[in-house]
């Protein structure tokens, strides 16, 4: 491995040995004088700016990875050189006035003696001085774009938020639990310290939201003892029962891997002109695992992310494919990262009425600032991921605690939706702050409310917050997030919790402004058991029946009075179930009495 690291240095500078030259003097008056007066010290200074700019462009192209564009390079170099160009002139000057001193010496008039200092010498540091002030200028050259920096974002508004599909699709498992999952999944892999979890990663696998964390190496020299990585972690965002599994695979090309099997550098190597945004680990529909990189350019000089496309690269062999954007494979999720989604939305919001508008000086007329400290990742009812993210007013001083708007990000398609007809609505930072405040959590010392995702449920304004105590699931918080009126409830399981929010929101009525829709009045089923299971989950068995004559499938947790008469029921005994039916496909169970047990 260290022959390797020299052999990959060596081949590195020397490849950038026919750039260096740019390191050295430029001004020919220096070398002649150096040649004649045999000055030893300008040639040792001569090869150490040649190596020290051979160097320095190694670490820039082959370990930074920096794009072989124009404006690339003058945004990295642009000043160095500036600076070698007024140095040059300075050492030039500095050395014909000293030179200078023992002519006038020798003059026998001991007057004026003057050394004209040669055009190209003025002319370099002229350069100098304009390459610096021009690279100065290109920091605030992006103002002049605004606007085309705004119309990046092609964003659809809508009025009405729009109701939450399918509440099994939400994420409960935080990144800090799937870490967990993921090292103790880790511990169980052969030569387990060569080995570290990678970025977790949200996907839809099979229709599931799922982590997916590629196993990464643990350090240079342990890299080089490995070789290649075993291949990666899965773990389901939705269920926080299940542990991470572990599919197995030889990944030499990662992120954490070194010199040619880098990810990146072998991305940059097919791809030199392109702008890396990020990439990630997703498999495919049979479970071979690909990274995904998002590439693309800038707008203008070094602004304005666009995104071209993906390259997809094979972990095992490092091919490469490039997929123009709209032509990746179905299975692929994410063609645009969270950090260009929080950046379009961040134009978009910024630079509504140009850069002046939101200055100092400016009025910040309609400006919106997005919350980049909840950005969420989540599923829309197509099963595609998207980002959310709240946005807020400007304000002078402080920050705002209610919402003016709500905005959705299609990771896929790049598609951009802003929620305008959102009033008297807390932000998550709030609905965190409500959640941990509340009388359920009090209780706990050490449970946490972690960031929430911001729906429309039951027809109102809600956050859902895992509730964890380190790294492991305690149960979920629902804020109603009217600010004027917040409400929090908890349960330790999803139905509970839910069931507690429909009861919540059934008695709230129109006092707080939301109008209870069809089913959140109790509903009495009564029937023969035909069929009922039950599961073991983390906070409980919850069972399962299915009662004669009712399509629904319905459930009991442990947050049901009466738990034992479930516990008692076998088929064909005669049931009288409560519910409150919102068309979910399982109803959670309120209230249970089983006809046929002994009366207590």
């Amino acid at each position: 491995m260290i022959l390797s690291l020299i052999a990959f240095i060596l081949k590195g500078v020397l490849t950038k040995i026919p750039f260096a030259v740019l390191g050295l003097s430029l001004i020919p008056q220096r070398w002649t004088n150096a040649i004649k007066e045999k000055d030893i010290l300008f040639f040792i200074e001569q090869v150490l700016r040649f190596l020290l700019s051979a160097f320095v462009l190694f670490f820039v192209i082959d370990i930074m990875l920096l794009d072989l564009t124009a404006t690339a390079f003058f945004s990295n170099f642009a000043v160095i050189f500036g600076l070698i160009l007024i140095f040059d002139s300075r050492m030039y000057m500095y050395s014909a006035k000293e030179s200078s001193i023992p002519r006038r010496n020798r003059n026998n008039e001991g007057g004026k003696h003057s050394t004209r200092t040669p055009w190209n010498v003025h002319f370099n540091s002229l350069l100098g001085i304009a390459l610096i002030v021009a690279w100065v200028i290109m920091l605030f050259y992006p103002l002049t774009f605004a606007e085309k920096l705004h119309d990046l974002a092609k964003v659809d508004k809508k009025n009405k938020l729009e109701e939450v599909q399918d509440i099994k699709t939400m994420p409960l498992v935080t990144v800090k639990m799937a870490d967990a999952k993921g090292d103790a999944a880790i511990n169980k892999i052969a030569n387990a310290s060569y080995f570290t979890e990678g970025e977790y990663r949200l996907t839809n696998i099979n229709g599931e939201l799922t982590y997916t964390s590629p196993i990464e190496m643990d350090g240079f020299f342990k890299a080089g003892k490995a070789e290649y990585t075993p291949g990666y972690n899965l773990i389901s965002a939705i269920s926080t029962d299940k542990g991470a599994s572990t599919v197995k695979g030889r990944m030499l090309y990662a992120p954490s891997q070194y010199l040619d099997y880098d990810l990146e550098r072998t991305i940059r190597k097919k791809y030199p002109k392109k702008i890396i945004h990020d990439s990630y680990l997703e498999p495919n529909e049979d479970g071979k695992p690909f990274f995904v990189a998002s590439v693309g350019h800038y707008l203008k000089y070094r602004s304005g992310s666009v995104v071209d496309g993906v390259v997809l690269v094979n972990p095992e062999t490092g091919d490469t494919k490039y997929y123009p954007l709209g032509k990746e494979p179905k299975w692929v999720d994410r063609t645009f990262t969270l950090e260009t989604a929080l950046e379009y939305w961040t134009y978009w919001g910024k630079y509504v009425h140009g850069w002046k508008n939101q200055s100092l000086i400016g009025a910040k007329k309609d400006v919106l600032i997005p919350n980049e400290d909840n950005m969420q990742v989540t599923f829309n009812e197509k099963g595609e991921l998207i980002y959310v993210v709240d946005f807020t007013r400007a304000k002078s001083k402080g920050n705002s605690k209610t919402l003016v708007g709500y905005g959705v990000f299609n990771a896929k398609t790049g598609e951009m939706t802003y929620y305008k007809g959102v009033t008297s609505v807390l932000t998550g930072k709030e609905a965190k702050s409500n959640a941990n405040a509340s009388e359920f959590l009090s209780k706990y010392p050490g449970w946490k409310a972690t960031n929430g995702i911001f729906y429309t449920i039951y027809g109102a304004p809600t956050y859902v917050i895992p509730v964890t105590k380190g790294s492991k699931f305690q149960g979920i918080a629902i804020v109603y997030a009217n600010s004027d009126n917040p409400q929090v409830v908890f349960g330790k399981t999803k139905d509970e919790a839910f069931r507690n929010y429909k009861k919540l929101i059934a008695s709230l009525g129109k006092v707080s402004g939301v109008t209870p829709q069809k089913g959140f009045e109790l509903k009495e089923i009564k029937g023969k058991v035909t069929r009922i299971n039950d599961a073991n989950l983390s906070n409980g068995y919850v069972f399962y029946l299915i009662v004669e004559g009712n399509a629904k499938r319905f459930s009991v947790d442990p947050g049901v009075s009466a738990l034992s008469d479930i516990v008692l029921t076998n088929v064909g005994d005669r049931v009288v179930l409560k519910v409150m039916d919102m068309d979910e496909e399982v109803v959670p169970v309120d209230q249970f009495t089983n006809l046929d047990l002994p009366k207590k």
